[in-house]
C-alpha cells in the first residue's frame, strides 16, 4: 500500500466540511429569494473551514471592511496584515464581464487600495478564481479556475463528486499557499497568458520555423513580414471568425491535427533504448565520447545504388 501524500491527508481532513458546505450550496440554489448576503456568508464559511484560513493558523477574516469608497467582501489577513481579498458576487454571476462594475475589476480596485496585496479570488458560489494582480499592466492573471458544478451544471452530492470538489479546493487551501504554490501557478499562467503566447507565437525564430513548414507543404516560400501579418490576424479574430464556413468539423479536424503533432514531438523528444538502437543499426550502441555529430548529408539507400 503506498504512503499518503501530504495532499491527500489534506484531502481527506477536508472532505466532512467540503460536503456539508456543498448540501449547502444545493439548498441555497433551491431557494428563489437567495440573496447575494446568503452566498458571501457561505463563502466566509469555506474560506475558514474548508479552506483553513482559520485563527488557529493565525488567519483573521473581515468582512465588509469599509476603506473609503471601497468595501470588500472579505479580507483574509496575518499578523495584521491583508494577504487576499475576496470578491463575491450573487449566485451563477457572470465572472466574465468586463464592465466596472465585475468582479475582477472590483478585485483590482480593492487590492490597490490596501497596498502591497497580490492575490485576489473571484466566486459567485458555484466558481472560483483565483488572480494574481502583481504585474498591473496585464490587469491581473487568472491562475487557478474551477467550477464546483458537474457537467450537467448541478452541484454532485455523491463521494465522488465530493472528491473532486476537494481536489479542486485543495489549490486554494492553506497548506497550498504557505508552500509558495501560488508563486508557481502564477509563474505558469503568466507564461502561458494569451499575450505571452501570442508573443511567442510571433517571435522571429517562431516564424520561420512556421515559414518553413508551409514550404514543405504547400512549395511557397512565405514573406516572414507577411506571414507575421497573418498569423496576427489569426490570433486576434480567432479562426471562427476568420474563416467563413468554420464549423465543428473543421475544429474537429484541428483538435486532430493539434494531437498528431503532439504525438510526433513525443516521438521526437524519445530516445531510443539501447537494444532497439542495435538492432536499427546492426552495432552496439554509442557511448556519450564516441557519438559523433550528425551529418547533414542525405543518407544513401545502399541497396537502392
Amino acid at each position: 500500500m503506498s504512503r499518503e501524500t501530504k495532499q491527500e491527508r489534506v484531502v481527506r481532513a477536508m472532505f466532512d466540511q467540503v460536503s456539508e458546505h456543498l448540501h449547502e450550496l444545493k439548498n441555497l440554489a433551491a431557494n428563489p429569494s437567495i440573496k447575494e448576503l446568503d452566498i458571501e456568508r457561505w463563502a466566509q464559511s469555506v474560506v475558514k473551514n474548508c479552506l483553513g484560513f482559520t485563527s488557529t493558523n493565525g488567519y483573521s477574516i473581515l468582512a465588509q471592511e469599509v476603506r473609503g469608497k471601497m468595501k470588500p467582501d472579505l479580507i483574509v489577513s496575518r499578523d495584521g496584515k491583508p494577504e487576499f481579498v475576496v470578491e463575491i458576487k450573487k449566485l451563477g454571476f457572470d465572472l466574465n464581464k468586463s464592465d466596472l462594475r465585475s468582479g475582477k475589476v472590483q478585485l483590482g480596485e480593492y487590492l490597490h487600495s490596501l497596498g502591497n496585496v497580490k492575490w485576489g479570488i473571484l466566486c459567485n458560489g458555484y466558481e472560483w478564481r483565483l488572480y494574481d494582480f502583481s504585474n498591473t499592466s496585464l490587469g491581473g492573471v487568472e491562475i487557478i479556475s474551477f467550477d464546483l458544478r458537474s457537467d450537467t451544471d448541478e452541484i454532485d452530492l455523491t463521494k465522488r463528486g465530493v472528491e473532486d470538489a476537494c481536489w479542486n479546493f485543495i489549490d486554494l487551501h492553506d497548506s497550498t499557499y504557505t508552500s509558495s504554490s501560488w508563486i508557481g501557478y502564477a509563474k505558469e499562467a503568466t507564461a502561458f497568458s494569451p499575450e505571452s503566447l501570442a508573443r511567442a507565437i510571433l517571435a522571429a525564430d517562431t516564424v520561420k520555423y512556421i515559414a518553413k513548414v508551409i514550404r514543405g507543404e504547400h512549395e511557397y516560400k512565405a514573406n516572414s513580414e507577411v506571414l507575421i501579418e497573418k498569423i496576427y490576424q489569426l490570433l486576434d479574430r480567432g479562426l471562427d471568425d476568420v474563416v467563413p464556413d468554420w464549423n465543428e468539423t473543421k475544429q474537429l479536424e484541428l483538435t486532430k491535427y493539434i494531437k498528431s503533432q503532439k504525438r510526433a514531438g513525443r516521438k521526437t523528444n524519445r530516445k531510443p533504448q539501447p537494444k532497439q538502437a542495435e538492432l536499427q543499426t546492426g552495432q552496439p550502441p554509442l557511448t556519450a565520447h564516441e557519438v559523433e555529430p550528425v551529418s547533414e548529408k542525405p543518407i544513401v539507400d545502399k541497396k537502392a545504388a
